[in-house]
């Protein structure tokens, strides 16, 4: 990576926006051999005085800092003062006895006051802690408990239930909702104290697994993270004191952390959380929650095209100056009716964010006063600052895009192991994002993972472009392009299409004039859902292996996925189609 004098006082200037207890010098970060950063090395801070404690010294007490949605759709509205008073009882309630202990605290709940109230509790004290999805098979629980190894448990599921699943680790302390609720019935016994911790101290670790397989656990450190936050925040959503931010995100990806809690709060902001983003597909429902005076809203890419599919009025309720987009590649048809539909503005683009868990914030997408006409749908837009540097890239040939320079949300480690960590890093010392790119007008286009390219007859798609070709035809709902091997050909195209309609002619005449023969599909599958996590990413690899053996049964870890009905629906279909 590329040591800047510019970045460093860049960042060392930005990282003052964080109040600190012990101010960090103009060291900025230190690198070890095996590509290690620490940010802000001697800096001493809390989150907690960052998230809370200051919005209360600058007396926001009676402002609303965290509006929660419930699966039954009941949304209830909590102060910055409320959320202390919470805090401080499940302090007093639970967590008091390890006070300046170092202990590890795991969060099996969903985007909710209790997620935030723990999250923010552990902020308070300097643990660590790790939220994960709460229906997670009995598995893909066991397998992150046994990497994570925490001290506390808090599900908000029945204790019995989840201490099964702990077997002999009688060691770790769970707690269940009903703790939870009386924990926030009792009074307040003292308000505690912030616990400020070094900078590089683990802030908290989040499961990564999505299309690979196995998760892994991707570990942030407190103020390089916090001030990568605020950056992106600012930078790319145009975040402030008044912004009220609607985040479709579970508590258990990195958009739930970054976006939907740790950001807004900030900046002294509202932020609404929403326990599924599926109820957002109740038209008369979005309306409400968008009259609350929603002006950041940032939802998945595959939510996008189902509230398109169903949508039958033109306009929804805006007080937006900002949208966004997460998950999968935003194609242009789905830009251009999000834009015109949500937006005030004419032809406003959309913060098509390009990010990982591992990147801790966005590095690439464009900003949310950017123009459509300069900043073209289905680009993921210039990098966070001009001292986020990515490789050279090329307009036509795609190429594995990487960072080459530091930044600070880049994360600390990798809890798997050394092997894991070290795939992340190039001879050059580059940080692989593992996706491919192209770069046009300096605005970079992302064409999917290196591993999902469609090589067929010495041609080479990406399975984003065709499937961004294809959800131009209004009938289409969603698409995924699959790339099979073939001996002879090189690739096949397999496609599984969801669609109220027979669409197959429509898809094979676009392919066709879009890109020639080569690219028409070797199928065309139509399922009523398609498999995808909680982020919303489609789950290719689970597809490739139907694909190849529809008969299966065992995929790997299949924990992140939304619904496991899908995989007997894909099933279901391709016996329908191998019948027909």
């Amino acid at each position: 990576m590329k040591i800047n004098s510019n970045l460093k006082n860049f960042y060392h200037e930005y990282s003052k926006k964080i109040k600190w207890k012990k101010n960090p010098k103009n060291t900025v970060y230190l690198r070890n051999k095996e590509n290690r950063y620490e940010w802000f090395n001697d800096g001493i801070l809390s989150s907690y005085e960052n998230l809370i404690t200051f919005n209360l010294q600058k007396k926001l007490n009676n402002k609303i800092a965290i509006i929660t949605v419930s699966k039954d759709q009941i949304i209830q509205k909590f102060s910055y003062e409320e959320i202390d008073l919470k805090v401080n009882k499940l302090i007093g309630s639970f967590l008091y006895p390890y006070i300046n202990k170092k202990i590890r605290v795991m969060i099996h709940a969903s985007a909710s006051i209790e997620s935030a109230v723990w999250m923010l509790a552990c902020s308070k004290l300097g643990f660590h802690f790790s939220v994960i999805f709460e229906d997670l098979e009995k598995i893909g629980l066991e397998n992150r408990i046994n990497l994570f190894k925490p001290n506390i448990f808090f599900t908000r599921q029945s204790k019995k239930k989840i201490k099964k699943i702990f077997n002999k680790k009688k060691e770790i302390k769970i707690f269940d909702k009903s703790d939870f609720v009386e924990a926030m019935n009792s009074t307040v016994k003292n308000k505690y104290k912030n616990i400020n911790v070094k900078s590089h101290n683990s802030y908290f670790t989040l499961f990564t697994s999505g299309s690979t397989g196995m998760p892994k656990g991707v570990t942030h450190s407190t103020g390089g993270y916090l001030t990568y936050a605020r950056l992106t925040c600012e930078k790319k959503f145009g975040m402030k004191k008044n912004s009220i931010v609607l985040t479709g995100s579970d508590a258990g990806w990195i958009n739930g952390h970054t976006y939907s809690l740790f950001g807004p709060l900030l900046f002294g902001s509202t932020t609404i959380l929403m326990e599924t983003p599926i109820s957002l597909l109740d038209e008369v429902f979005l309306n409400k929650i968008l009259k609350i005076g929603v002006t950041i809203l940032y939802l998945p890419v595959t939510l996008l095209r189902l509230i398109k599919s169903i949508s039958k009025i033109k306009k929804f309720n805006k007080n937006i100056i900002s949208l966004g987009s997460m998950g999968e590649p935003l194609a242009p048809a789905v830009a251009k009716w999000f834009s015109m539909s949500f937006s005030p503005k004419k032809n406003k683009s959309i913060v098509n964010t390009y990010f990982q868990t591992e990147t801790g914030g966005i590095i690439l997408s464009p900003k949310y006063n950017d123009n459509a006409l300069s900043v073209p749908h289905g680009s993921v837009g210039t990098a966070v600052n001009s001292f986020l540097k990515i490789n050279k890239l090329d307009n036509k040939i795609k190429k594995e895009i990487k960072i080459t320079t530091p930044w600070p949300g880049m994360m600390k480690d990798i809890i798997n192991g050394k092997k894991e960590w070290n795939k992340y890093w190039d001879t050059n010392n580059d940080f692989r994002l593992f996706d491919l790119a192209t770069i046009k007008n300096r605005k970079v286009y992302i064409h999917g993972r290196n591993d999902d390219v469609i090589n067929i007859r010495g041609h080479r798609i990406g399975s984003g472009e065709v499937e961004s070709a294809i959800l131009a035809i209004k009938d289409v709902i969603e698409i995924c392009a699959i790339n099979i091997t073939d001996e002879l050909e090189g690739s096949k195209i397999y496609l599984f299409v969801v669609s109220k309609k027979n669409v197959e002619e429509k898809i094979e005449k676009l392919l066709m004039s879009t890109f020639g023969s080569y690219a028409l599909p070797k199928k065309i599958i139509k399922v009523p859902e398609l498999p995808k996590t909680k982020s919303g990413k489609i789950l290719r690899r689970l597809l490739r292996m139907l694909i190849e053996n529809p008969n299966l049964s065992k995929f790997g870890d299949t924990s992140t996925i939304l619904n496991y009905k899908s995989i007997d629906i894909v099933k279901k279909s391709l016996k329908i189609y191998e019948n027909s």
